[in-house]
């Protein structure tokens, strides 16, 4: 039975989003265990304070030192077992420099991590989705959700027909046992900032609906135009009590000037404005979230966020939200997916991202915001 157990799941945060419930399987079947997480900085703050993991070991990537640091805090403690989710060269160094008696990690891996465990398991046949392939590595040792893997009802959904009935439906996913697969705990600071954010526009949820759009991602390839948002937003304002916000981090600010320059007041901006769990909270709060296939996505299926993903070149298969009422838009092209960062056919943006049109993403959301009650019911996190 491990006393001390180490996930190492460095990046990115989608990727940590998704280890959560190999966490939480942990957890249930080693309920004693210390349980630490080892994570780069820029992506820890969604684990820090979460119940289900005692330590968070941050990695702030960039220098030498702070690596020889990082691993030095892994060493100085005994590890029974060290579990490598992610599959790279750098989180396999790190989970044989941990030092831990057991090294479980999948094999084989394209960068031949599975050199560097003392236990490989053999990595599944059929495609899985991240949270399914997370959960599947710790089978052997008996940590399992119950009632998995969920049916994402837009794999049965095509960009022209998709069904929108989810009125018997939960918001967020659950296991069989009805327990959150994602349970991020939120502090009453985040929740204030976001109050407080929301009071400012005198916004009134038992009036208005909040329509929050994220459109930066990480990979060039996987960003919808600017102009089709600022023209999506502008569809969108027109429908009677419907506020509508653009979301992101630092890194997302001139996306968002481009997108909001036409439309001035009208779109509020809550980029840069919050911590990860702050963005969570608002994200909660909404009755809509449009995204492409970037973090905050998953964040928003982890808070039961209604959504609409819009997918080029990545697979909604392995890396869609993983919940079981998001609306997925996808033209399928024949190249795709290619899991590029910029469009090896050189497009610039990427085609299979243009050809969704506003007109697309418009009957998708009008359609999820008919289908919620004016007033939806918050979940509140764990």
């Amino acid at each position: 039975m491990p006393q001390r157990i180490l996930i190492v799941k460095l990046s990115s945060l989608g990727d940590v989003i998704h280890t959560l419930p190999a966490a939480q399987a942990l957890r249930r079947k080693f309920p004693d265990a210390h349980l630490a997480w080892a994570v780069e900085r820029a992506h820890a703050g969604v684990l820090r304070d979460q119940p289900c993991i005692d330590e968070v070991i941050e990695w702030n990537r960039g220098t030498w030192r702070s690596f020889a640091s990082f691993i030095g805090r892994l060493r100085s403690q005994a590890w029974d077992l060290a579990i490598d989710f992610q599959g790279l060269f750098r989180s396999g160094f790190v989970t044989r420099a941990s030092g831990a008696k057991r090294r479980i990690g999948y094999a084989p891996t394209r960068e031949r991590a599975h050199w560097l465990y003392n236990e490989r398991i053999e990595l599944p046949a059929e495609p899985l989705h991240a949270v399914e392939k997370s959960l599947r590595l710790i089978a052997p040792l008996g940590a399992t959700l119950p009632g998995l893997p969920l049916v994402r009802g837009y794999l049965k959904s095509s960009l022209l027909k998709i069904d929108l009935d989810r009125a018997t439906l939960r918001r967020g996913a659950h296991d069989a046992a009805g327990n959150l697969l994602f349970p991020l705990s939120i502090h009453n600071a985040e929740r204030s900032a976001v109050e407080g954010w929301l009071g400012a526009h005198r916004f009134d949820a038992s009036r208005n609906r909040l329509v929050i759009l994220n459109p930066h991602c990480r990979k060039p390839a996987n960003i919808w135009p600017a102009e089709r948002y600022t023209q999506l937003a502008a569809r969108l304002l027109e429908q009677p009590g419907v506020r509508v916000a653009v979301s992101g981090g630092p890194i997302a600010r001139e996306l968002c000037d481009e997108i909001a320059a036409p439309l001035g007041d009208r779109l509020w901006r809550a980029d840069g404005m919050f911590s990860l769990l702050g963005s969570a909270e608002l994200i909660r709060r909404a009755s809509l979230f449009v995204t492409g296939d970037t973090g905050p996505m998953h964040i928003a299926a982890a808070v039961g966020a209604p959504i609409v993903a819009l997918f080029g070149p990545a697979d909604p298969l392995k890396t869609g939200p993983y919940t079981t009422d998001a609306v997925v838009l996808s033209k399928q092209l024949p190249c795709a997916p290619c899991f590029a960062k910029q469009c090896p056919l050189g497009h610039r943006p990427a085609k299979c991202m243009t050809d969704i049109s506003v007109d697309d993403a418009y009957a998708a959301a009008l359609g999820v915001l008919q289908a919620e009650a004016p007033a939806r019911p918050q979940r509140i996190s764990a």
